[in-house]
């Protein structure tokens, strides 16, 4: 049986627990504040990091480095076949450029890269995906092609408090960022091949907690078998109403529960929310 090692970076936003279940290696991105550098998951505690956010500290994130790939890649194949990189979109960072730098560089015919066109728990279901199939003993190939497969299946709602965040760091243009200025406005975003997009805006939480019902059923999908993820920057009571709603109105019980590392904190702010979830 072939050994696969799967990677990721940190943006992905797998719980921990799952990570160490399934052996998933994650590359950390740098978050760099008030002249310090910190490796995301790694240097600094998520506490601390949404402390210094709610002070009003403004951090940026470097993406992680060709070099620091191909540490992790020569390190696995010492002791793996085959290594299946799945990183964050290459819309949102030049995290992915790094990893297929590092390839080239390592082993082409050992390693297979890809961008996922996903962030946070959106990268972190597909990672989840792979490592599982890995465990069991799928092949290199069927791993491959299942999360081809399945990109562009995965659908991700999320809930902000307030864009700028995201217009600082370049994610969003001014015109996008301005709904999330008004009070108590919750602007509602998706991913759209790798990109943010705002769909809509809701006033307060529990009209944003209704759009998010409301798109689920509309999707036709019986989720009572489903696996949905959920994640929060520094909100939890949030994230459990949203739970709450979803076993009530939807019947789900299996959850991919998490809080957002310093890196999608970075630019989504303290106090955004997120689902996730695959499609038909």
């Amino acid at each position: 049986m072939e050994k696969i090692a799967i990677v990721t970076d940190s943006l992905s936003d797998i719980p921990e627990d799952l990570i160490k279940t399934y052996g998933i290696f994650v590359v950390p991105l740098t978050i760099n504040i008030d002249g310090k550098s910190y490796k995301d998951g790694v240097d600094i505690e998520k506490e601390e990091f949404y402390k210094l956010l709610r002070e009003g500290k403004m951090p940026t994130t470097t993406q992680a480095s060709p070099v620091e790939f191909m540490e992790v890649f020569e390190d696995l194949l010492k002791s793996f076949d085959y290594v299946i990189a799945i990183i964050l979109t290459s819309k949102f960072s030049g995290t992915y450029q790094s990893a297929v730098i590092a390839r080239d560089m390592v082993d082409k015919n050992r390693i297979e890269v890809i961008d996922s066109r996903h962030f946070t728990l959106g990268n972190g279901m597909l990672v989840l995906k792979a490592a599982k199939m890995a465990v069991e003993g799928a092949s290199k190939e069927e791993i491959v092609s299942t999360v081809y497969e399945t990109i562009p299946r995965i659908r991700g709602i999320m809930v902000f408090d307030s864009l700028d965040y995201l217009y600082r760091g370049g994610r969003l243009s001014r015109t996008q960022s301005i709904i999330g200025g008004i009070l108590n406005v919750k602007p509602i975003l998706t991913n759209e091949d790798g990109e943010l997009k705002v769909i809509d805006k809701v006033r307060g939480q529990k009209k944003a907690i209704r759009w998010i019902i409301d798109y689920m059923k509309n999707t036709g999908i019986d989720f009572a078998e489903r696996e949905v993820g959920l994640i929060h920057t520094d909100k939890e009571e949030f994230l459990n109403e949203i739970e709450a709603a979803l076993r009530s109105e939807l019947g789900i019980t299996r959850f991919i529960r998490s809080q957002a590392g310093c890196g999608i904190g970075t630019h989504a702010g303290p106090d955004a929310a997120g689902v996730f979830f695959e499609e038909k």
